[in-house]
């Protein structure tokens, strides 16, 4: 016997209350995707000083006697590279005499040490940490570091000869106790450019609001008293030095004058696992410094909930918000439901075909769009990562 359709007014209650699921999904997308970029990127090119500043920073200098500056390099590359980030470094306009450097070599053994101490002579100080790993590295290169300023790098990069004096230059103003250079787009590739480019405009908005969300690893500045001992196994150490800032009662700068170029190329296989264990170390972020998600305790609380949140959460918007929308129809007709199921379908799985059958000029943007959906996708698997507390990820791109 079949079973009776719901009572018209139920039915349409029903239907309302699924709408309106939808439509708080798809609300919080806009939201995280459309209105806060948008308003970030038009207060970041406002030219308005950050409101508790109350002269204008690029004007800021150090005084007549320029700071010193502990360099905490921690790596695991080879020697050359290392000799060549060295050389970068120390070909900065900023006087040799303020520079201290700390090369933190991690999971070397006692023979490479000597004998990259023993190449570097005076120029660098060599250590390797207890135990493995980037956190504990950037740990020891802080305990060896003499000096109240620390500045953090990576061995790929490059800096234009000004950047370590800008950044000096920056917390000059006592508002500030991080500063972060800003990596050139230019990875070769024009959908993460264009995505890179949107980071930097939102986060010259943050910055005007308090600060940015997050620092750039490879290239940051910050005021010793503010730093916090990173624990074991921790992949977000750049989230870490940021909010360790933040929640000590300071702000982080974007210093958009400060250059810095990663001259490395990588494949889109490549940018998928690195904006996996990104998404990943947010997750095991939130974990281990659960302040954060403390209003009163982070004031930058409404940025990282847009920003950072609704990011891994966008699968599941996305979901929640067809799902709720095909009940909706279906309820109300359930032919109609079927056929924008099968819609659905197919308009998804199209970019996948049409990269494998169709000529070059369609198929080469239809592997971008499935690139573009492989990324949205992806917090699935760091959420999964996160619930099992599967930290594992790390892995090196040469």
């Amino acid at each position: 016997m079949l079973a009776e359709r719901p009572h018209p007014a139920y039915r349409s209650h029903v239907i309302s209350t699924l709408l309106f699921v939808a439509l708080a999904a798809v609300g919080l997308l806009v939201l995280g995707w459309v209105w806060y970029p948008s308003r970030m990127a038009r207060r970041g090119h406002s030219g308005r000083s950050p409101a508790p500043a109350k002269s204008d920073d690029n004007a800021a200098t150090p005084g007549p006697t320029l700071p010193s500056v502990s360099v905490v390099l921690a790596t695991r590359e080879p020697t050359p590279k290392i000799l060549a980030r060295l050389a970068d470094l120390l070909a900065s306009d900023y006087p040799k005499d303020r520079l201290e450097i700390i090369v933190v070599l991690d999971g070397a053994h006692g023979d490479r040490l000597e004998e990259l101490q023993q190449t570097l002579g005076e120029t660098a100080h060599v250590r390797t940490p207890s135990t493995p790993g980037k956190a504990a590295a950037l740990n020891t290169g802080v305990e060896a570091a003499r000096f109240d300023l620390l500045l953090f790098v990576d061995t790929a990069q490059t800096f234009a000869p000004d950047v370590i004096g800008k950044l000096v230059r920056r917390l000059s103003n006592p508002v500030w106790g991080a500063a972060t250079a800003t990596l050139a787009p230019n990875s070769g590739d024009p959908l993460m450019d264009r995505y890179w480019q949107r980071e930097l405009n939102i986060r010259l908005g943050q910055m005007q609001d308090h600060s940015v969300i997050c620092v750039t690893g490879c290239a940051y500045l910050m005021q010793r008293r503010f730093w916090s001992p990173m624990p074991a196994g921790l992949i977000c150490d750049d989230l870490w030095s940021t909010y360790s800032v933040v929640v000590g009662g300071a702000r982080v700068a974007l210093v958009p004058e400060a250059q810095v170029v990663d001259p490395r190329r990588f494949t889109r296989e490549q940018e998928f696992s690195r904006r996996l264990r990104t998404t990943t170390g947010m997750l095991q972020f939130i974990r281990w410094f659960p302040a954060v998600l403390r209003p009163a305790k982070n004031p930058m609380f409404w940025h990282f909930t847009l920003h950072k949140l609704i990011r891994p959460a966008t699968p599941i918007l996305l979901a929640l918000a067809a799902i709720c929308v095909l009940a909706a129809v279906a309820l109300y007709d359930l032919r109609a439901g079927l056929i924008l199921l099968l819609l659905g379908a197919v308009l998804s799985l199209l970019p996948w075909l049409m990269s494998r059958v169709a000529p070059p000029p369609i198929a080469r943007p239809s592997a971008t769009i499935l690139f573009a959906q492989r990324l949205l996708l992806m917090p699935l698997s760091a959420i999964g990562r996160a619930l099992r507390s599967d930290w594992d990820i790390w892995r090196p791109h040469n």
